[in-house]
Order: C-alpha cells, then sequence, then structure tokens
C-alpha cells in the first residue's frame, strides 16, 4: 500500500493539473460568448445600463440586466442580444416615457447597426449548409 500511495503523488498533480486545464479552457468559452465589445458596451452604457442593471428598475432588470450579463450562459447570451436588436430597432427601447425626458438616450442609426451587427455574430449557421 505505501508503495502505491508514494506513486500516487505524480499522478494527483497531473490530475489537478488537468481539472485546471478543463475549468479554465470552460470559463474561456463562458467569457468569450458573454463579452461585449468596447464599441457596443459604450452605447449600452450611454443608452441601457442605466436601467438594466441591479441597480435599475426591478421591471427592466428582470428582462435584461448587465450586472450579471457574464453570468448568462452562451445561449441566453445569443437570445439576449437577439432581442436587444430587436427592441432598438423597432423603437421599444429606450421606452418612449424615457426618450421623450431623455432624448440623448436614444441609439443613432449607426448605433442602432453596430448592435445588430454584434447580435448576429450569435447566430448559428444552420446545418448542411
Amino acid at each position: 500500500m505505501k508503495n502505491f500511495l508514494g506513486k500516487g503523488l505524480p499522478w494527483q498533480i497531473v490530475l489537478i493539473f488537468l481539472f485546471a486545464c478543463i475549468s479554465a479552457s470552460g470559463q474561456d468559452k463562458k467569457d468569450q460568448a458573454a463579452s461585449v465589445p468596447d464599441d457596443v458596451l459604450k452605447i449600452f452604457r450611454a443608452s441601457c445600463m442605466k436601467c438594466h442593471n441591479n441597480d435599475g428598475r426591478i421591471m427592466a432588470r428582470t428582462k435584461l440586466n448587465f450586472s450579471i450579463w457574464n453570468e448568462y450562459d452562451t445561449d441566453t447570451v445569443a437570445k439576449k442580444a437577439s432581442k436587444i436588436c430587436e427592441e432598438i430597432t423597432e423603437g421599444k427601447m429606450p421606452p418612449k416615457s424615457a426618450r421623450e425626458s431623455n432624448p440623448e438616450l436614444i441609439p443613432t442609426k449607426e448605433q442602432v447597426e453596430l448592435i445588430c451587427k454584434w447580435s448576429g455574430s450569435f447566430i448559428k449557421p444552420a446545418e448542411g449548409k
């Protein structure tokens, strides 16, 4: 038994290293999926994050909360990014009351296009095409 345990230490180190690598690689994929490019993030900060964060309005943050964006899985990020594009393209966000009192919150046409281009990067190509 001593002989087996004595030889086990190098294997324990190898296993710990492998688990660390597996964990780190999984986190990298999550971070890549959740990351928002700086130019898009700048628009979100100016137009969205006042309400859509932990300190924002409860209804807004239940639909989209940028404070926990990095906790969303890849599918959730894709769905939320698509919904962001849809909402701002249709003029539903920022809401009418916010647009009237704070017109500076309204993203420009170019900003909307940039956000929608970013959100489109999450669309998976159809299989077989």
